[in-house]
């Protein structure tokens, strides 16, 4: 693959916003993502561990760099992008998939580039004392279309 069409998106745990995001109109609520999107396997059990923001765990969950290899070619065409997700990491480091929802986005093509990645994505979840606990996690996934990186602020 060529590397102008190699692009990375960067990852980092909190709610961030450097501004409202255009795709969504004012006052508009985020795309649902469906069941066949998320792959939430609805036949298995709800977990019944507590769930723990940030504030409330001695070691928050460890974001580790996603980069997101598959782009579609429309989504290459926009300057930039992000998308926002709100999520569950399970003791073991991976993601509640059922817990997966979108907060933001700039065009649907990058969510959906992210969201295959992250479905994949592993975590250093976080821990409460020495054991490993459930933390709900906001994350913001942005690119360019040059490939540099954008953070929030």
């Amino acid at each position: 693959m060529h590397s102008c069409y190699r692009l990375l998106g960067f990852a980092f745990l909190g709610l961030t916003s450097a501004g409202p995001v255009t795709a969504q109109g004012p006052g508009s609520l985020p795309r649902l993502l469906s069941v066949g999107e998320t792959r939430c396997d609805s036949l298995q059990g709800a977990a019944t561990d507590s769930v723990y923001e940030a504030d409330a765990v001695d070691e928050p969950v460890q974001a580790r760099h996603l980069p997101i290899e598959d782009m579609p070619f429309r989504a290459r065409e926009v300057l930039n992008g992000r998308s926002m997700f709100r999520f569950i990491v399970e003791p073991s480091g991976r993601i509640d998939r059922c817990s997966i929802e979108l907060l933001e986005e700039t065009t649907p093509a990058w969510t959906m580039a992210v969201l295959k990645e992250l479905l994949q994505a592993r975590y250093q979840p976080a821990r409460r004392g020495k054991q490993r606990v459930r933390q709900r996690v906001y994350q913001l996934f942005t690119y360019h279309q040059d490939g540099r990186l954008l953070h929030g602020r």
